[in-house]
């Protein structure tokens, strides 16, 4: 008799698997950029799955895409990260973002959520909080970051770092360690060992300590960081859910009673006899079903995806913005990110409109948001407003740096050619939050500095604070 247990792996929102939807989704810049490289490498963190699992789930993630892949040797997560700052891998599966890294690498959004459970020996009780066993010494993975500030909630807990999730369990095993850290998807993997049979799951941290997984380059790979996000959006979430919980089963054997388990084979066999039959009628209805729900869960993912997404201009629309807007609002509020804001308006577009018709008016709609896409940095982001206005939201970015980024924006705009129009112009108004600031206020003020830049002859760079002082540039 076998007693299983099966773990819950989170797959984060994403969008239809289609290399033509990736494909709309790509910049012209990411689309070179792609032609350009010849093969990718993969910083392999060693997992307990196997050797090459952090390598699988990337393969697996950019199939579509086209990208040739090869990777390191199997390494742990800490020199995983040396290797990718040192330049010998570019893609670092299983990332976590927090602010420390955020000023050497880009992340995207993450593709999996695993909880993180607390190991014991069977002989140790459940652990309903930490708070019960805060004198106790854990083992923990080296570099953990979030591992780490369990120590600013329980500062009597010891810690001991190890490479592996492997390392872990041995010491807990062995009696080195009253329990130890780990994510569910290393424990299940592992727990199958003769070494570990005498190992039990004796609790689960909070929902903030779960393994909040994403892919991480350099932060100076703001192109190979946008097709990455891009990737993620358009993958299946159950082809990904399918392969991380590939293996991750673990078994309990039992001492066994033979006179009951003949019985009950017998049981189970008669019973399968008896339905074999009805399960062959089944099969091929369940296929077409199958098929059929494949087709429409498949048209959902595209549906949302093109929910989110200006069909023009194929930048995100008004009701996705509000909601990065909201998102990015309450990050701000808790923990004291700068945070600033660009409202754009091409100058003189009605006159377009007016004088070479609503073909060339998209034409020059669709260039103008190509060439701000293009210059964008990795965590910026730009969606339509209406009409011929657009907004870019800037996170982590203070007033003086989003000034920069407007007044790049708009050389390049300056100096760019809108066939048949030749050259166009915008206006630009910035602003950066402060604390009590709503999504209304941040508006009105970026509003009001770009109407600024508007009166005072268009092509300009306009500044708003607080109290609604301008500052023109």
């Amino acid at each position: 008799m076998k007693y299983w247990i099966v773990f819950l792996i989170f797959i984060m929102d994403a969008q239809a698997e289609d290399s033509n939807l990736l494909a709309t989704l790509l910049s012209e810049n990411e689309v070179s950029y792609l032609k350009s490289i010849e093969t990718l490498t993969v910083c392999n963190v060693a997992q307990a799955a196997s050797d090459q699992a952090s390598y699988d789930v990337v393969k697996l993630l950019l199939k579509h895409s086209g990208i040739s892949l090869k990777r390191t040797e199997a390494s742990s997560w800490s020199v995983s990260f040396q290797n990718l700052l040192n330049k010998n891998c570019d893609i670092l599966p299983w990332a976590t973002e927090v602010p420390q890294r955020l000023a050497i690498m880009n992340f995207t959004r993450p593709y999996a959520r695993i909880k993180r459970v607390i190991v014991t020996k069977k002989s140790q009780s459940y652990i309903r909080d930490l708070s019960e066993v805060e004198n106790e010494v854990f083992a923990t993975l080296r570099g953990n970051t979030l591992l780490y500030q369990l120590k600013t909630k329980y500062p009597n807990i010891k810690m001991i770092d190890n490479n592996n999730a492997s390392d872990v369990l041995s010491m807990v095993a062995n009696g080195e360690v009253y329990g130890g850290f780990a994510s569910l998807y290393s424990v299940a993997n592992l727990f199958d060992e003769k070494s570990f049979y005498d190992l039990k799951i004796a609790g689960i941290l909070p929902p903030d300590f779960d393994d909040v997984v994403s892919l991480a380059t350099r932060k100076e790979d703001t192109l190979l960081i946008g097709i990455l996000e891009k990737i993620i959006i358009a993958g299946d979430k159950q082809t990904l859910a399918d392969f991380l919980s590939r293996g991750a089963t673990t078994t309990m054997r039992p001492t066994v009673n033979y006179k009951e388990y003949w019985l009950l084979t017998l049981v189970v066999f008669l019973f399968v006899v008896a339905l074999v039959w009805w399960n062959r009628k089944l099969t091929m209805l369940n296929k077409k079903l199958n098929n059929t729900r494949s087709k429409l869960e498949a048209k959902t993912r595209e549906l949302e995806l093109l929910s989110e997404t200006d069909s023009l201009t194929q930048t995100y629309n008004r009701v996705k913005l509000d909601q990065v807007f909201n998102v990015e609002l309450s990050r701000a509020e808790r923990y004291g990110y700068p945070l600033s804001i660009i409202m754009i308006d091409i100058d003189y577009f009605k006159n377009v409109n007016d004088s070479h018709g609503h073909i060339v008016g998209d034409q020059v709609l669709t260039k103008f948001a190509s060439l701000i896409q293009g210059d964008l940095r990795s965590n910026d982001i730009l969606g339509r407003w209406g009409g011929e206005e657009f907004l870019i939201i800037c996170p982590s970015t203070n007033l003086s740096k989003a000034e920069m980024v407007s007044e790049k924006l708009r050389q390049i705009i300056e100096n760019s050619n809108f066939s048949p129009i030749e050259t166009m112009t915008a206006s630009f108004g910035v602003t950066e939050w402060v604390r009590k600031d709503t999504q209304e206020t941040l508006i009105s003020r970026a509003d009001y500095a770009m109407y600024i830049s508007k009166k005072h002859g268009r092509n300009k760079v306009s500044l708003s604070i607080a109290k609604m002082d301008v500052l023109k540039r």
